[in-house]
């Protein structure tokens, strides 16, 4: 079980991440402890995939100024969504879960794209920003530059992203590092 600690370098925070088998595919847990406009949270985060690092549940509990909030979505691995049982029909396509508040999600698209280098791909993903918990469906761009490193966007934004042997990231560029791994 690969745990890791990422130390956010544009704000104080830091995340720590498991990362484990189950019979039926993945589950991505941690707890950040980050700033926002002055604010300390703390978000304990989990994803389950199945055995193709397709997203399946999520779920994200927000401590903060507000109180405590909670967030719980389904996918059935193809492009649908529910909260409850309802579809969120705004969602649809998205395949995998950003998480804005963590490296960790970027996990999923980088080991279920199975890309060679000087491959690239456009993918689909719920995004989950922090901390007003909006959902929206956006498109993202992986391209692997290296043998474990990609070149990751989101409309303007840009970064490279450098990820260990099980696909966690190591570095975030000028947003997370990793401070130790296991």
């Amino acid at each position: 079980m690969p745990a890791i600690l990422w130390r956010r370098l544009d704000t104080p925070g830091f995340d720590r991440c498991e990362l484990t088998a189950t019979p039926d595919g993945h589950r991505l847990a941690g707890t950040a402890l980050v700033v926002f406009d002055d604010v300390p949270y703390e978000i304990r985060y989990t994803v389950i995939t199945d055995r193709r690092w397709r997203t399946r549940t999520v779920g994200a509990h927000v401590q903060g100024p507000e109180g405590d909030r909670r967030l719980a979505l389904t996918a059935d691995g193809e492009g649908g969504w529910s909260v409850s049982d309802s579809p969120v029909l705004d969602l649809y396509g998205a395949i995998d879960v950003d998480l804005a508040w963590t490296p960790a999600t970027n996990t999923l698209p980088v080991n279920r794209l199975e890309l060679q280098v000087g491959e690239e791909t456009e993918i689909t993903a719920a995004y989950i920003q922090f901390p007003a918990h909006e959902i929206k469906r956006v498109s993202q761009r992986y391209q692997r530059i290296a043998d474990q490193r990609y070149l990751y966007s989101q409309g303007s934004f840009r970064a490279e992203v450098a990820v260990d042997e099980n696909g966690l990231v190591v570095d975030y560029q000028g947003v997370w590092e990793s401070v130790t791994s296991s």
